[in-house]
């Protein structure tokens, strides 16, 4: 990793002003590259690409007191500089050290920013986000409004200045379209932008789980399909720590998984967990009774579970009962019986987490997934 310094004056006569590039690079930074033009006489002020392992790079640039500046930064895989592969971002401080333009990272193959160094007139510099709606009826939209001024006297609108608020949150929205504005109290400096929220509404993917052998192999997978074609999406089994461009992972081992999947088109961000346990303890019913026959309860459940034959006499056989942990590995066994109907396992001496319990017999086997808290 590296940080980066450097400086170029376009022509030395004319250098009467420094200001300063500064990169921030995502997960990628071989992607971003960059060219800063003159307006006036389209002369190139500086151009460049980060190189692979750079964390973050500065660069001094000299331009004229009264010129005018066109940045171009590009992404050569299309998704911007945030946020699937990193947080990485790019600034232009003017010779004062105040940021005249600042620029989160959300965009595709280019950004392009066009500023004045030499502009006397005010300027409010923000940045907007916001979290989708969960359904076309919801109102669940977030939009946060980020200012980058020292000052602090600012109100904030979404319907174009029709009503304002001090507060930069906005929670409670529907999906739709939102005129952002923002003004200083004495209203002589305004900033806007115009937004659409979405939806994020799980509908189009599958999960597929195929359970290892045991323990002690490596022979599971999770194959995650999105059943629309959609070609947007990035996948990972790891809570997000790591992507990838197709959904099929193999060779895992028993255990948990949080599986993230994130839509590069829209902002949507889909979370789930899959179990994968060894293949003799494969399938377990989401609901831990089997009406009229088991029942186990409380679940969830702090120490004490009870597993209960609602109607022994519907079964003419003794039922054996096996607790395993999320691993596979035995922790406790018994029977129920019609003499003996209800039995107690305690869970007081485990840690909290997800157990199955299987009960089975002649021509019968059910796993049922217990939660301990």
């Amino acid at each position: 990793n590296s940080v980066a310094v450097e400086s170029f004056c376009a022509d030395d006569s004319g250098c009467q002003n420094v200001i300063t590039l500064n990169f921030m690079a995502d997960d990628w930074p071989s992607e971003t590259s960059w060219q800063m033009l003159d307006e006036a006489s389209g002369q190139i002020l500086s151009e460049g690409e980060l190189g692979s392992g750079t964390v973050e790079y500065s660069e001094l640039v000299c331009i004229s007191s009264s010129a005018c500046q066109t940045l171009y930064v590009y992404d050569s895989y299309g998704d911007g500089m945030c946020c699937a592969g990193g947080e990485g971002y790019f600034q232009v401080l003017n010779s004062d050290g105040e940021i005249i333009v600042y620029n989160d990272g959300e965009f595709g193959n280019v950004a392009v920013e066009s500023f004045c160094e030499g502009d006397n007139e005010c300027q409010i510099l923000a940045n907007v986000d916001f979290d989708p709606a969960s359904s076309e009826s919801a109102y669940d939209a977030i939009v946060t409004i980020h200012t980058f001024s020292p000052d602090n006297d600012f109100i904030y609108s979404i319907d174009g200045g029709q009503s304002f608020q001090s507060s930069n949150m906005f929670e409670g929205l529907a999906a739709g379209t939102y005129e952002v504005m923002v003004e200083n109290e004495a209203g002589t400096c305004s900033y806007s932008e115009t937004i659409v929220i979405g939806i994020c509404e799980f509908t189009d993917l599958d999960i597929i789980v195929t359970h290892p052998y045991s323990v002690l192999t490596t022979d599971g997978s999770i194959s995650i399909v999105s059943l629309s074609g959609q070609a947007s999406y990035l996948y990972s089994i790891d809570g997000g720590q790591n992507f990838e461009t197709t959904g099929n992972f193999t060779n895992l081992p028993v255990g948990d998984y949080n599986i993230v999947v994130i839509d590069n088109i829209n902002p949507c961000i889909y979370e789930f967990e899959r179990l994968l346990i060894p293949s003799g303890v494969m399938a377990f019913e989401e609901q831990a009774s089997i009406t009229p026959i088991i029942r186990l309860f409380p679940n969830p459940t702090n120490n004490q579970l009870n597993i209960e034959l609602t109607s022994p006499n519907t079964l003419n056989q003794e039922l054996q009962f096996v607790l395993f942990d999320h691993l596979g590995r035995e922790l406790d066994t018994g029977s129920i019986s019609q003499e003996n109907p209800r039995e107690t396992i305690w869970l007081g001496g485990y840690v909290p987490g997800i157990y199955i319990v299987k009960c089975f017999g002649e021509g019968f086997e059910h796993n049922f997934k217990v939660i301990k808290i």
